[in-house]
Formats: structure tokens, C-alpha cells, sequence
């Protein structure tokens, strides 16, 4: 998801460290800790061994680097949402997990959710390669966030993050539009900043490369 972005970071200005949770990518797979507080330990553990920086996080990652912020974790410099799952918890969808199950495994229907989640197509080597990377992660993770990580609800943690926050949305977002990324992630943290990019959906890091490498390295640097 990252690597379109992050070729378009200056190399001599940023180090880019690409994390994946436990259960997906190359990582690890154990049986547990695929919920919040096992990611949250999978990014401290990655944020000790770096040393402080600027956290960029999207979607379920960014719930998670929410999460991580608001215990006041010395080593976030700045936290950068994009398109941002909420602290709040998710209402049951019975529908959805149906569709994630049947989704699980299948070529076709990653694709289709890919597609439907944004506004700007990718080139079809970049849609391959983030529907590869999806049929290779661990049935737990795949299903363990969407029944645990979820429902956690933390929201009123979120007023004790204290570094300068800033919180990217897509115009059309259909899994999290902008009027609610406002009321549930920018109003509840202090001084959060937002940017809205136009006609762009949910996975800004492979549909708007360009425009979040300059606004990453705007907020990052200043």
C-alpha cells in the first residue's frame, strides 16, 4: 500500500519504515493477538526499535496508531491519519463479515472491494500488487481485526494525544467519509489538522501517491 508513496519522499530528508502487523506481509504468524492491543504492541515494539518518528498510518493502522498516541508514547513525533478507522467501535455487520468470508482467499473478490472502496483506479500492476499482498495474509489476521478490532472502542482516550496531529480523508470515501473522520477523529483531538482530497475514495496511499508524499513531507517537515 505504502511503496508508491514512499518513492516519492526524498530520501535524503526521510527514512521510510514500512510496518507489517503480525499476520500479514512477511511478518510473523502467530494464533494470537490479532486485535487492538496485539497490533498496539506490534507498533510500540517497531517504534522502540527505530526511535522517534513521525507515524503515518492508514485506515485499521491508523486506529491503531491512535490508540498507541493517546497513551502518550514518547517516540510519536507526529501522527499522520489517513483516511482513519475511528476509536469509536463499529456497529455489528453481519452482511459485511459475510462478505469477508466469502471474500477471503479469492482473487476476484479482493479485487471488487478494492475497487469499491476507491474513486481512483491505481494502474493495474499497482491493484495486483496490493491484491497479492491480501491473499497472503493469515486467515486470523484477516478475520481477528474485523471481529475484535472493530468493536474496540476508545474514543475517549483520544483527548490525552498531544502531538500535532493531522487526519488526510477522500472526498468520497465510502468506508470513512470525511464528515465523520471530522466529528469522531479531528474534533476530539486537540489542534488536529484536516485535509480533504478531492475526488479520491479510501486507499489515498495508492489512489493520491503524489498529493500525500507532499503533504506528508509539508507536515512531517515543518
Amino acid at each position: 500500500m505504502w511503496y508508491d508513496l514512499v518513492e516519492r519522499l526524498d530520501p535524503e530528508q526521510f527514512t521510510a519504515h514500512l510496518l507489517d502487523f503480525r499476520g500479514a506481509g512477511l511478518s510473523d504468524r502467530p494464533a494470537d493477538g490479532h486485535d487492538l492491543d496485539g497490533y498496539a504492541s506490534d507498533l510500540r515494539v517497531a517504534l522502540d526499535a527505530v526511535g522517534p518518528a513521525v507515524v503515518v498510518a492508514h485506515s485499521m493502522g491508523a486506529k491503531v496508531a491512535q490508540y498507541v498516541a493517546s497513551e502518550g508514547a514518547a517516540a510519536i513525533e507526529k501522527l499522520i491519519l489517513v483516511a482513519p478507522g475511528s476509536a469509536r467501535a463499529y456497529r455489528e455487520a453481519p452482511k459485511q463479515r459475510a462478505l469477508a468470508e466469502a471474500a477471503y482467499g479469492s482473487r476476484e473478490r479482493i479485487e471488487r472491494f478494492q475497487r469499491a472502496a476507491m474513486t481512483r483506479i491505481p494502474a493495474p500492476e499497482v491493484m495486483e500488487r496490493i491484491v497479492d499482498d491480501a491473499l497472503i495474509a493469515q486467515r486470523e489476521h484477516w478475520f481477528g481485526w474485523f471481529d475484535r478490532g472493530r468493536a474496540a472502542d476508545f474514543g475517549d482516550r483520544l483527548d490525552r494525544i498531544t502531538v500535532p496531529t493531522l487526519v488526510v480523508a477522500g472526498e468520497k470515501d465510502p468506508l470513512a467519509p470525511p464528515v465523520r473522520l471530522r466529528r469522531d477523529v479531528v474534533e476530539p483531538i486537540a489542534g488536529a489538522l484536516m485535509v480533504n482530497l478531492r475526488n479520491a475514495g479510501h486507499n489515498l496511499p495508492v489512489e493520491s501517491p503524489a498529493e500525500l508524499a507532499q503533504i506528508v513531507t509539508r507536515f512531517a517537515g515543518s
